[in-house]
């Protein structure tokens, strides 16, 4: 039993959604980003600090 899947329909959905999904998106990756970097930059600080 083999089914044939159109994955170009697939792919066009899947660009779809995600393209209507990002703009909601990236502000939320883009606080991710900045508090990983800001916890990186303050866990590098304390380790100088205590010396």
């Amino acid at each position: 039993m083999s089914f044939n899947v159109d994955m170009n329909a697939v792919y066009q959905q899947f660009a779809n959604v995600f393209g209507s999904l990002s703009p909601l998106l990236w502000p939320f990756i883009g606080v991710l980003l900045a508090l990983f970097v800001f916890g990186g930059l303050i866990t590098i600080f304390k380790h100088y600090a205590q010396r």
